[in-house]
């Protein structure tokens, strides 16, 4: 691909769709607390009844305190790893066979995915936590999976102001609006690997409730932050649009500087058997 194809190619690519950046605000900006406080919520919804009969069927609900984890590594431990790297996310922390994945962003494997937070993180660029100064994260409710014991879930309700420029890799900079950054509660998780208690997986973006006075339109993680900057992208699985802009990036030159969206197949962990890239379905 010539130098002046490239140039086309990246201008109509900021036209269309702006860039994706692969990233996530956990790892942007560190949290600086985790909530030690979960709150259970019960809601009784009129006309919904649910009859359990104890001589037909039963229905089993197994807490944090007494659930079995099938694992070499202690509830405790599993519970202070993933708060550790979720507090302080370094390169370190992550195993050898790192996979990241998003709905419509990954698999990234480590050397991309750091490459990828290098590239938007460097001190000559104005990053999301100049963009957002008071960033607030909102960690909150740790738990281990009951089916993947290495597995730990938590739950983000993130808030903030752009009060501050951003360096968009194409679009130049994007001036503050002072406009409010609430995002809806989100699932993420991380896998612990077993052999060594680093990460091996880590899971952002799947929105539990759209439907809950956020002002992204239901946009989770970076996609969020970018609807609040007027930069909202359709983070639809499946979509069209996303699915040719996360091509275009594929075969622009490395030089430039775009984020991947996802990794080479034949460069991901053999671990790694899911065929989709991306926002594939």
């Amino acid at each position: 691909m010539t130098i002046r194809n490239s140039f086309v190619c990246l201008l109509w690519y900021a036209f269309l769709g702006r860039p994706i950046l692969a990233v996530t605000t956990a790892f942007v900006v560190a949290p600086s607390s985790l909530s030690s406080h979960q709150h259970d919520i019960s809601r009784q919804h009129e006309g919904i009844v649910v009859a359990l009969s104890s001589s037909s069927s039963s229905l089993s609900l197994s807490s944090d305190s007494t659930s079995p984890v099938s694992s070499s590594f202690t509830r405790e431990e599993l519970l202070d790893i993933a708060q550790t790297y979720i507090s302080n996310p370094t390169p370190e922390a992550l195993s050898p066979d790192f996979i990241f994945r998003g709905p419509v962003i990954g698999p990234l494997n480590k050397a991309d995915f750091v490459e990828t937070l290098t590239s938007i993180s460097s001190a000559e660029k104005k990053g999301f936590k100049d963009a957002f100064p008071d960033l607030q994260p909102n960690v909150f409710g740790f738990t281990i999976d009951p089916i993947e014991p290495n597995r730990v879930w938590y739950f983000e309700r993130p808030t903030g102001t752009f009060t501050g420029p951003f360096d968009h890799p194409t679009a130049g900079r994007i001036e503050p609006t002072g406009a409010p950054y609430v995002g809806p509660p989100e699932a993420r998780s991380v896998i612990i690997e077993e052999s060594t208690g680093l990460i091996q997986y880590q899971s952002v973006g799947y929105v539990m409730d759209r439907f809950t006075r956020d002002t992204t339109e239901g946009k989770a993680a970076v996609f969020g932050i970018y609807h609040v900057m007027g930069q909202s992208l359709d983070d639809t699985v499946g979509s069209a649009q996303m699915r040719f802009v996360q091509w275009v990036t594929s075969i622009l030159p490395k030089e430039l500087g775009i984020p991947k969206s996802f990794s080479k197949k034949e460069e991901l962990p053999s671990w790694w058997t899911d065929d989709r890239m991306g926002a594939e379905k």
